[in-house]
């Protein structure tokens, strides 16, 4: 293998020794009974930011003071010992270790007997090798081998993001590529998995030559029975470092509920994240960015596949091409996708972003506004990928905006709206013609929603989940919850495999997932209503007065918010065996309401209203003491029931 001497430039002598001494005294050694002695021995030695090695490759140093017996530590939660390969006064050579892990920012740290010194730190980026072991082929400018357990995996696809070549009976691939989107990754084929870092799957590598120049990538699969799995859609996170608690939230919440899932699961769990993981706004504000919002989920034991919102653009740059970088170089390609068991699985970006106005680093003056559609990449990747993907297959489609919505007017109710126009989705939609079971999913919203699509595949629907966050992390402030803006507790779908049959159910966190709705004695939340507790709301905004005028203390009016409801699914209400008429209204969820709305709206500006729900239901019973029996079935069957005893008292807890 060849070596790459990569040579360093000089400092100054007095930087340089600043600069040792500064990170010697906050990087300390400890070695039992042998406890080292921060100091300065070697000079002029400054690191590159990144070092695109093989493996067996020799890094050299350069600076003067270097002597015999020296060797280095690679430090991250523990240390690598390195023994130069050639050391003299004016240079340090060593070979990258095995135990180095590509993408991995080390400390060097420089030792001599009972002393120490850290020069710096720098990331190493570990390409498969020089390519001599196999041959090139004419114009490929990426190439590598896909092996399990040692062995070659034949039929394994890879990809630039715009060609999907297939490894032969040796496991090689070629690629003839322009390098456009700077990485290359496998798509994962059924009954295997790759390995997972810091939560993330390793399925992708960055690109580190000129686009003419050739490169290996190799990718290492271990099989994995698959069949049976479990994957949790969860989206919105906005992960941001404020004041409401956002990261102690997310932790006792989401990460603690999947943790517990993945140890009480037999199967694997893994957990696609639509998007909004980080917070633009607040990449600089608060100095929270894409990359420590990714660390708040390093320690989990799910695997954190994900696609990108448009909170997750840096905010320093404008267009969409340069604010997406940050996002490839922290969680790998924008678009993709994966065969996980007897589903596949394609990741899409729609925004699209345009940041009009003024960005800068310090102060973000930038609009960060986006559009919603998606690109000519992702309808390209899209087209390419499913001529690999079976018509039968159950296929899965995350992204982060949704295409449809729904909206309201008195002639006609709830119906189905454009929140994408409509040649942009059939760009999208016109792709799945033919196939026989279609799931789009998107984020975005901070609600639930359900849209069966007609005309393209045999069956079709979008499904909108509501955010991890709620309302941007905020109603745990006023009412101790965490609650979305059409009244779902926050949380995320969790979907399961069982070869090609897959089921869901919607997961509020802190709720039982069993539970899937919420009832509402309206009589008793007029009382609320009609109180003091209310009074500074209305005055503040007058045009919310009237919201529950259509009610009194004594209407017998009962809501239902089924949060996860879709047009295929049944409620009945009887009260002493009387069928109740259900009628599918437009109003605020009381809950949110008070949740949110009026202990907000009383004090400030109310940003993130409650919305109007499509999926809030009433019914009017004869008496305000009767119990009422509420069944709810969803799409496969399952039967969800309360018994409402009444008068329920209202609270802003969902129980």
């Amino acid at each position: 293998m060849k070596n790459s001497i990569l040579k360093l430039c000089f400092l100054s002598m007095a930087a340089a020794l600043v600069f040792a001494w500064s990170c010697s005294k906050s990087d300390p050694v400890s070695t039992p009974g042998d406890e080292p002695v921060p100091s300065r021995f070697v000079s002029g030695v400054v690191l590159e930011k990144e070092y695109n090695v093989a493996k067996g490759d020799v890094i050299s140093l350069t600076g003067k003071g270097f002597a015999a017996g020296d060797y280095l530590l690679l430090r991250t939660g523990s240390d690598i010992r390195v023994t130069p390969s050639e050391v003299a006064d004016n240079k340090f050579s060593f070979a990258v270790p095995d135990a180095v892990e590509t993408g991995t920012t080390y400390r060097f740290v420089l030792r001599r007997a009972n002393m120490m010194q850290a020069l710096g730190s720098a990331k190493i980026n570990v390409i498969s090798g020089s390519g001599d072991d196999f041959p090139d082929k004419e114009g490929a400018t990426i190439k590598g081998r896909v092996v399990c357990a040692g062995e070659p995996v034949e039929g394994v696809l890879v990809s630039d993001g715009v060609k999907i070549e297939k490894t032969d009976e040796m496991g090689r691939y070629w690629i003839e590529s322009k390098k456009k989107h700077g990485s290359v990754f496998v798509i994962l084929p059924s009954g295997y998995n790759v390995a997972t870092k810091e939560a993330l799957p390793q399925f992708w590598q960055k690109l580190v030559k000129a686009a003419g120049e050739l490169e290996q990538h190799d990718f290492e699969l271990f099989r994995e029975d698959n069949d049976r799995h479990v994957m949790v859609v969860a989206t919105d996170m906005h992960l941001a470092n404020r004041s409401t608690g956002d990261l102690s939230q997310f932790t006792a919440g989401f990460v603690s509920e999947m943790t517990a899932m993945c140890n009480a699961e037999s199967a694997p769990v893994y957990c696609l994240n639509l998007g909004d993981l980080s917070w633009d706004l607040y990449w600089y504000q608060n100095r929270f960015s894409l990359a420590d919002a990714k660390a708040c989920v390093k320690g989990v034991d799910f695997q954190f596949w994900s696609t990108m919102g448009n909170h997750d653009n840096d905010a320093a740059y404008q267009g969409d091409w340069e604010p997406e970088q940050t996002y490839r170089d922290e969680m790998g390609p924008v678009f993709y996708s994966m065969n996980i068991g007897k589903v596949h699985y394609i990741m899409l970006d729609n925004t699209v972003y345009k940041n009009d106005g003024e960005p800068g680093h310090s102060t973000i003056a930038g609009s960060r506004n986006y559009d919603k559609y998606f690109s000519q990449d992702n309808i390209a990747f899209l087209k390419e990928d499913l001529k690999h993907v079976d018509k039968s297959t159950p296929i899965f489609v995350g992204y982060h905006c949704p295409i449809r919505t729904m909206a309201y007017n008195a002639a006609n109710g709830w119906y189905v709206n454009d929140a994408i126009s409509l040649s942009r989705q059939k760009e999208l939609l016109e792709c799945f013609e033919g196939y026989s079971d279609v799931t789009l999913l998107s984020g975005h919203s901070h609600v639930n929603r359900n849209i069966p699509i007609e005309g393209y595949a045999a069956k079709m629907i979008e499904q909108n989940v509501a955010a991890v966050c709620g309302t941007w992390w905020w109603t745990y402030r006023y009412a101790q919850n965490n609650a979305c803006c059409d009244g779902s507790p926050a949380g995320y779908k969790v979907f399961t495999a069982d070869g090609d049959k897959v089921t869901y159910k919607y997961k509020g966190m802190g709720v039982d997932i069993d539970r899937q709705f919420q009832t509402y004695d309206m009589n008793e939340f007029m009382k609320y209503w009609n109180s003091d507790a209310t009074a500074k709301f209305k005055e503040k905004m007058p045009e919310r007065a009237g919201d529950y005028a259509d009610l009194s203390p004594t209407s017998n009016v009962v809501y239902i918010n089924v949060w996860a409801w879709e047009p295929a699914w049944k409620i009945e209400v009887t009260e002493n065996g009387r069928q109740l008429e259900v009628e599918q209204i437009r109003k605020y969820d009381p809950l949110r309401m008070a949740s949110y709305d009026i202990p907000r709206g009383a004090t400030t500006s109310l940003t993130f209203p409650s919305e109007y729900t499509c999926h809030m239901f009433a019914v009017e019973a004869a008496s305000a003491t009767s119990t009422l029996e509420v069944k709810v079935t969803d799409t496969f069957g399952v039967v969800y029931a309360e018994s409402m005893t009444r008068p329920k008292a209202f609270t802003t807890q969902y129980e």
